[in-house]
């Protein structure tokens, strides 16, 4: 249960902040070409235009395991993923803080989303070139490959950002940690701008494990 854990705070506890790091680094535009700035821009441009985003998802793990559920994306910074059974975890973020819930044990560690570096992705206004350390962009007929240096919060590692230019949609993310493992999402089946029940965002806490400056209750 404890890898599993991990895997989920390296994959999407880095996935919810808000706020830019101050002494987060920058991207130098010299390094990419001109057909480069523009899929970087048409990525932050999709980001941009997310209110809402519902749909299933599949992860896998280092190991080559797989688990699959339900995930729910209301911008800023509002997000749940419902693990389908026989998995007991699940990610909620209400806003401020992103909760790792364990529905067997009832246990939450909760981390303040200004800790985690995909904060630029849920904000309201995404500028990748200005918010993040691009690291490489592959742009290709119908997919854009992006990757991004994270070295602050609880997961630094590389995020790699996959967007499917025919459909103008992102469809997976892979994080990948400082010993080399890689931990992908693929989204599917999705639906953007449909209203979201409130409550699913909403954090229902057990006993709260110290984690990333919470109080133990």
């Amino acid at each position: 249960m404890a890898l599993a854990r991990n895997l989920m705070i390296a994959t999407f506890a880095a996935a919810l902040s808000l706020a830019p790091a101050a002494h987060a680094a920058k991207t130098d535009a010299s390094q990419f070409s001109i057909e480069q700035i523009a899929a970087i821009d048409q990525v932050s441009a999709y980001l941009n235009t997310i209110t809402t985003l519902t749909g299933d998802f599949v992860q896998t793990a280092p190991d080559g395991g797989v688990t699959q559920g339900r995930f729910f994306i209301e911008k800023p910074g509002r997000l749940r993923f419902e693990y389908a059974p026989p998995a007991q975890l699940q990610i909620v973020s209400d806003g401020l803080w992103v909760a790792v819930q364990d529905k067997k044990l009832k246990t939450t560690e909760k981390y303040p989303l200004v800790t985690t570096p995909l904060r630029m992705i849920l904000s309201d206004n995404v500028d990748l070139m200005r918010d993040a350390k691009i690291l490489a962009v592959f742009p290709e007929t119908d997919l854009v490959t992006l990757s991004i240096e994270e070295t602050t919060g609880e997961a630094p590692g590389t995020l790699t950002l996959m967007f499917d230019t025919a459909e103008n949609k992102l469809t997976r993310w892979t994080v990948t940690d400082v010993q080399g493992l890689d931990t992908s999402v693929s989204l599917e089946n999705t639906v953007a701008g449909e209203p979201i029940d409130p409550s699913k965002f909403r954090i229902i806490e057990h006993r709260i494990l110290d984690v990333g400056g919470s109080n133990a209750r």
